[in-house]
């Protein structure tokens, strides 16, 4: 467990201009949700922010109110990055690559990727052991700029919290499932982020990520359509999944997935029926209240008719408790 992480944390994320928080808090070996709360930023964040020094001050009072008007205790934050601010690669490596080789490399596969200097950029990386159908491993590189970063404590400096940790909203997803769902050993799931104008998929495999893509969806094609949620976002998803599983190698065709988990802001009961009806697996919203235990005092009526929508920030706050 992370250092003072017994005091609670608070895991946070910005989709534009929605403002999400939940207090997670150990109690008799367990983990419980103590606070939940939804609000508003002024200036939607997106990564032109992050250009504007002077919104430092704007989005620090924004954390603050909410913070404020929901009477959240902790003062350890990790706040998670929208996946469009940072760059996820994933490149397969010589399977004997450890230690300070293994780092180099990485930095190597960095450099060939960015014009600008790699001391720009802040990089962690998680290695994927190969397959006994694999003579090769792989590693999943998250970049991220340093000034994004700077600008985040210089927010944080401002308010009443500490921030303790950056997360990004797709591997935050990826924890709040693990901790609420159990995996299925050589089955793999997709968790898909539905947004205002394109779909994420992740694939994932027992425990393991393996991959991330997005596909846009320009709004005048979703207005097209007389039943977006019924019509065209079902098809949609059906298909773009289904070319990532054989662009991948995973597999025929959707049903071949143990599950699929939708999230996000987006997630509408006429679009999960839709794709229940379509595919015969397990379909339905990514639920991060569904073994971790949601105080009395901390029920929002959206988290209970739309859970999904604090997958993200649940699993920011799981970050702290996972580390070691």
């Amino acid at each position: 467990m992370a250092k003072d992480a017994n005091r609670g944390v608070i895991g946070i994320s910005i989709r534009d201009t929605a403002l999400r928080m939940t207090e997670l808090q150990p109690a008799n070996g367990e983990l419980h949700i103590s606070r939940l709360a939804q609000g508003k930023v002024k200036t939607p964040f997106h990564f032109g922010a992050f250009r504007e020094e002077a919104l430092t001050h704007k989005f620090a009072e924004d954390l603050n109110r909410l913070y404020e008007v929901s009477s959240f205790q902790a003062q350890q934050a990790t706040f998670t990055l929208d996946s469009n601010m940072v760059s996820i690669k994933k490149v397969p490596i010589d399977a004997s690559l450890k230690g300070q080789r293994l780092q180099d490399h990485v930095h190597w596969e960095i450099e060939q990727c960015f014009i600008n200097p790699r001391d720009e950029y802040i990089i962690d990386f998680e290695h994927v052991p190969s397959t006994p159908d694999q003579d090769y491993a792989e590693t999943i590189i998250v970049a991220v700029r340093r000034s994004v970063v700077n600008f985040l404590k210089k927010v944080f400096r401002e308010t009443d919290l500490r921030l303790a940790a950056v997360e990004v909203d797709v591997f935050a997803a990826h924890r709040a499932l693990q901790s609420n769902y159990e995996p299925v050993r050589e089955v793999y799931t997709a968790l898909v982020d539905l947004r205002k104008d394109n779909m994420q998929f992740a694939i994932v495999r027992d425990k393991t990520f393996l991959l991330v893509q997005e596909v846009d969806y320009p709004l005048e094609d979703q207005a097209g359509s007389p039943h977006p949620d019924e019509m065209f976002l079902p098809r949609l998803l059906s298909k773009e999944l289904r070319r990532i599983i054989l662009d991948h190698k995973l597999g025929k065709g959707v049903e071949e997935m143990q599950a699929i988990y939708l999230h996000g802001d987006n997630v509408s009961e006429a679009l999960v029926h839709a794709l229940q009806e379509t595919h015969k697996i397990r379909i339905e919203r990514l639920d991060p209240f569904r073994k971790i235990r949601v105080e009395d005092q901390a029920a929002d009526p959206l988290a209970q008719t739309h859970p999904e929508a604090f997958a993200v920030c649940v699993g920011a706050a799981l970050k702290s408790f996972a580390q070691g």
